[in-house]
């Protein structure tokens, strides 16, 4: 289910809610005497007077007194015309907001927001207030979501009240012509004037790159901005992106399906991990669409060093873990007769904890009608001294459009999740001489957060938890080891992603990946073909952060956010 759906879904139920006096006020607080708390009247009047001479006959208007302090309702009303006239009896001192949501229909006739607030600030002392609360036409939303000029569908917007961030004043999603939708389909969005509010918007698509996003910070409309646009291109990792078999992956800088912004800021987002995407059909450019949410290597180090080319805030304690990325060179070649070969040169070297570590990635299509991606990672150790490592993979599937149903399981050196609702398979087989270490799956949502020394532990195999047979939003980390290098050696392993339909597909797949890859072991690195056209080196320079962002775990499939 897209975002915009699910949110309309939430919307309207939180509407049945208030019309049944489901949706409570929260209370206030305490008072000794609360007869002496004074009351709140007025009444919602329109163009014609009462709003109600504009509305439908009983049309119910949903009143609402917010606390601007505690950001929370602090009175409720559902009024039923002609009746256009609150109180709100005891209300404690303080700042409140006035809120009446209108019936949908007549918001669309009469041009009405779906929502008005008061402009100003309903201040409570000791007497008696009486505000009243002007209803008019709004003003159409600008901008949407464009990609070379053409509009994106499906992009969910959520505007919130600056002063009660916790308050919806609309939502929608961009339409098919890319501008805005509001989520009972009228368009544009049609918002109040006059009120400050801010804007959640995920602009980040599969294969593209952001040329301009919109400012999170509060604005008045229409005074400080009136259209809330996204621009997009195409991302430079699509053309180095492996597409010959149904399975569809972007190769990034120790990353698999560079989903994340962090990892190429100036490139762009790649497809991410995408199963089937049959002969013809395009990738889809919704990040949920990704059945990979994040994954890519990652060392583990004795006593207390992590590695990693991924992002790990919200998965381990290690702070910043993102070692392997920064200043990454890439190179590919393409060839009609045996797909893509894209190799990627980077270090640790950008890193606080780095020791050294060279590496190059090459990574290879898969021969059809077998449905894989190969990565083979060499890694060099540069530094002045002998280290002993546990090299491997991290990945967190998210196999069809939930994250939170997913069940796991570990066969030999191959790893694998599958939803348990939608079917489909994708997981990692990991191939090297050196001996496995590790196999272990974790849970987020709910699920604590792994420690370093946690990780670390599941990396060197002391730990281990090989397969997740409760539904949840599950990752694991798979290695190898351990394998001490003197100075100047190098190891290497290969990491097959496979997926299928099915189990045995996804087995059989698998099978077609490790003799693809002892067919390549036993000989040197094959010469490119006569037909391959062959890129330029391109430096990228990678972001690290430790923000909360759309890439944290805590914010996947967009963050949705359920608005009051």
């Amino acid at each position: 289910m897209t975002l915009h759906r699910w949110f309309a879904i939430a919307v309207v139920a939180s509407e049945l809610a208030a019309c049944t006096g489901a949706d409570r006020p929260v209370p206030a607080g305490p008072s000794f005497d609360v007869t002496t708390d004074p009351v709140v009247t007025g009444s919602v009047v329109g163009p014609a007077g009462s709003i109600c001479n504009s509305l439908s006959p009983n049309a119910v208007l949903i009143m609402r007194l917010i606390s601007v302090a505690r950001d929370a309702v602090a009175g409720s009303q559902n009024l039923v015309c002609p009746t256009n006239s609150y109180t709100f009896a005891s209300v404690a001192p303080g700042s409140y907001l006035l809120r009446v949501q209108l019936p949908i229909n007549d918001v669309v006739t009469a041009g009405f927001p779906w929502r008005v607030y008061s402009t100003t600030q309903v201040e409570v002392a000791e007497a008696p207030v009486a505000r009243d609360l002007p209803v008019e036409p709004g003003l159409p939303l600008g901008g949407g979501v464009f990609l070379d000029g053409v509009g994106v569908p499906g992009i969910s917007l959520i505007l919130f009240h600056a002063d009660v961030p916790i308050f919806g004043v609309a939502q929608g999603a961009s339409g098919p012509d890319g501008r805005w939708d509001e989520f009972f389909e009228r368009t544009p969005i049609v918002l109040q004037s006059g009120v400050r509010m801010v804007s959640s918007v995920f602009c980040d698509l599969l294969g593209a790159r952001l040329l301009s996003s919109p400012s999170f910070e509060p604005f008045v409309f229409p005074d400080q901005a009136s259209a809330i646009t996204c621009n997009l291109t195409q991302s430079d990792a699509v053309k180095y992106s492996h597409d010959r078999t149904r399975l569809v992956v972007t190769p990034g800088p120790g990353d698999v399906g560079v989903t994340s912004s962090l990892v190429l800021p100036d490139g762009g987002l790649g497809w991410g991990v995408q199963f089937p995407v049959n002969p013809g059909q395009p990738p889809e450019r919704d990040p949920i669409r990704s059945q990979i949410f994040m994954g890519g290597l990652i060392v583990g180090m004795r006593p207390d060093k992590i590695l990693s080319a991924n992002e790990l805030n919200g998965y381990t304690t290690c702070g910043n873990c993102r070692a392997f990325g920064p200043q990454g060179r890439v190179h590919f070649n393409s060839s009609p007769t045996f797909g893509k070969k894209v190799t990627w040169q980077y270090s640790d070297a950008a890193s606080p904890v780095g020791v050294g570590l060279q590496v190059v990635q090459k990574s290879y299509d898969g021969v059809p009608p077998a449905d894989y991606v190969l990565f083979r990672f060499t890694l060099t150790n540069s530094g002045a001294a002998p280290i002993t490592i546990y090299p491997g993979f991290f990945a967190d599937w998210d196999i069809g459009n939930g994250f939170v149903d997913d069940v796991g399981a570990t066969e030999g050196r191959l790893m694998y999740q599958t939803n348990i609702v939608e079917g489909g398979y994708a997981g990692s087989l990991i191939i090297s001489d050196a001996p496995v270490a590790g196999a272990s799956f974790g849970t987020l949502n709910p699920g604590p957060v792994r420690t370093t020394a946690e990780l670390l532990s599941e990396l060197a195999g002391d730990v281990t938890n090989p397969s997740a047979p409760e539904p949840g939003d599950h990752n694991y980390v798979q290695s190898i080891g351990p394998i001490t290098l003197a100075r100047g050696a190098a190891t290497q392993f290969w990491i097959a992603i496979v997926a299928g339909e099915s189990l045995d597909q996804l087995r059989s797949n698998a099978a077609a990946a490790a003799a693809d890859v002892a067919q390549r072991r036993g000989q040197p690195d094959a010469a490119d073909a006569a037909d391959a056209v062959s890129s330029a080196d391109r430096v990228w320079s990678g972001g690290t952060s430790n923000a909360r962002s759309a890439n944290s775990p805590a914010c996947k499939k967009g963050c949705a956010t359920v608005t009051q």
